[in-house]
């Protein structure tokens, strides 16, 4: 589950736990996490190929 999903089925975050609000931050960092790998290993591959500065 992403942070995205987490908030769209736990409604409003005004209503949630402590707990909920942890859960969401564990989430949101993951996501983060996640995209910043993709970016990583999208730009390996460019970065093998480049011509040596």
């Amino acid at each position: 589950m992403t942070a995205t999903e987490f908030r769209q089925t736990h409604g409003d975050p005004t209503t949630w736990s402590t707990a909920d609000h942890e859960t969401y931050d564990v989430l949101r960092t993951n996501d983060q996490h996640r995209d910043q790998t993709a970016h990583n290993s999208a730009d390996r591959p460019r970065a093998l190929l480049a011509p040596a500065a």
